[in-house]
């Protein structure tokens, strides 16, 4: 398996891609008061044209872990592994990457986090993820926190 190499950025690169940037100021528009936005607002309509990027981690309180409820299909096709069902952690020590704790950030601080990532395939190429929080409720109206983390393209090198 390829390493990747990855560097926490203050915000969003000035040459992203426009659909990149539309995302996170979807999610960022779906913020009320300055709290994390509602999975009720960031539905499956509003979130239409990123379906395919966004890979949802919940957070697991008792176990200070998250579970992948979904994993992105344009990731699983990047990385060639579907981690559906695992912690984020296997991701780190498969890859070599430290997701879990930049998750734990994003739940702690209730704020996102940009990566610049990078790894080889053919040639050396950067991605950027981004940690999103959302909040969502149980059945019983619990407070369920979860992260939206999707990885877009970003260049070759």
């Amino acid at each position: 398996m390829a390493y990747a190499q990855e560097v926490r950025i203050p915000h969003l690169p000035d040459d992203v891609e426009h659909r990149v940037r539309a995302y996170f100021e979807t999610w960022h528009n779906a913020m009320s008061g300055g709290n994390v936005p509602l999975r009720k607002v960031l539905n499956g309509d509003v979130l239409a044209a990123w379906v395919d990027d966004i890979s949802i981690y919940e957070y697991l309180p008792k176990k200070r872990d998250f579970i992948i409820r979904i994993d992105a299909p344009n990731i699983i096709a990047a990385s060639g592994e579907c981690y559906l069902g695992c912690s984020p952690r296997q991701i780190d020590l498969d890859f070599g990457t430290t997701i879990h704790a930049g998750l734990l950030g994003v739940v702690d601080e209730a704020k996102p986090a940009f990566y610049r990532v990078g790894f080889e395939r053919t040639v050396w190429e950067e991605w950027l993820r981004l940690m999103l929080p959302v909040r969502t409720t149980d059945r019983n109206g619990h407070l369920i926190k979860q992260v939206f983390v999707s990885h877009f393209f970003y260049r070759s090198v």
